[in-house]
């Protein structure tokens, strides 16, 4: 025979979460806070033009941030991004008879407040990224399904989304999971002022120098895609290494000009040897 006592005590583990309004009852986590941003069209600006790439990486990445648990892709306009999302195709070369492929982007996010750049980095088709992992190719890129350019895409992806979790500053996810402000958001950033000085090059004072890698490279006036372009530089062109500010490279060319080039278009910096040529070019 059952002892009364465990009985009654099943009973009420059952009845009374039961009983329960749901003013009594737990109130279920919120989740980590996230951060809202919107995605703008993407500019192509490879050396031959690259077709509807540009707007399928757009489509490819926006399709992922939808399912992203930390980022917050808006939709709507009464949703109120605090980030846009602006990328730049710098270089694709799809896989033919000349070399592998090569995918070269700028991812920049910029705050809407003021149009402040907050953080910019650049994004390539290297790294993991199988052929066929993953969803479908979106339209523009159905093209390449099935083709070693695929993985570049998908590998662009993959590196375009953990830049993009660790490119957001901590201060931006104020949000939970109902689109609550959890905290308020922080200052924006200055908008950039006066082009940035490069440092004082001494004559007789060692400057490592760099070689463009692709086809075409722009000069700019600052370290990211919104700023004007000074001149553009031709792949094996020889700059020197003035200073590196995030992904970008502050670069003096051959007639004197100074200015901000992808750190991801140029070899890395090698130091010349004192009396000789640049080592890149011996």
């Amino acid at each position: 025979m059952l002892h009364p006592r465990p009985v009654v005590a099943a009973l009420l583990l059952v009845l009374v979460p039961a009983c329960l309004g749901p003013a009594d009852r737990p109130a279920s986590s919120p989740g980590p806070p996230r951060a809202r941003l919107a995605l703008s069209p993407f500019v192509d600006e490879t050396p031959k033009g690259a077709g509807p790439l540009a707007e399928g990486l757009r489509l490819f990445l926006q399709e992922a941030l939808a399912r992203e648990p930390t980022l917050q892709l808006t939709r709507r306009p009464e949703e109120r991004p605090d980030l846009l999302l602006r990328g730049t195709l710098l270089d694709f070369r799809p896989a033919g008879d000349q070399g592998p492929p090569v995918l070269v982007t700028e991812l920049g996010l910029v705050d809407v407040r003021n149009g402040a750049l907050v953080t910019s980095r650049i994004v390539t088709g290297a790294g993991p990224g199988g052929r066929g992992e993953g969803t479908a190719l979106p339209g523009p890129l159905q093209h390449w399904a099935g083709t070693d350019t695929e993985r570049i895409l998908r590998a662009w992806l993959a590196s375009a989304l953990v830049g993009l979790r660790e490119g957001v500053p901590a201060g931006y996810f104020v949000y939970d999971a109902s689109g609550k402000a959890v905290r308020p958001l922080p200052p924006p950033p200055p908008m950039a002022g006066q082009r940035p000085g490069a440092p004082d090059v001494s004559s007789g004072m060692v400057t490592p120098t760099a070689t463009v890698t692709a086809e075409r490279a722009h000069v700019r006036e600052g370290p990211g895609s919104r700023h004007p372009i000074l001149r553009e530089l031709n792949q094996g062109e020889v700059v020197q290494v003035l200073d590196e500010r995030g992904e970008w490279s502050n670069v003096r060319t051959s007639g004197g000009l100074e200015g901000w080039v992808p750190r991801a278009l140029l070899t890395a910096p090698r130091v010349p040897l004192p009396g000789g040529p640049p080592e890149e070019m011996r």
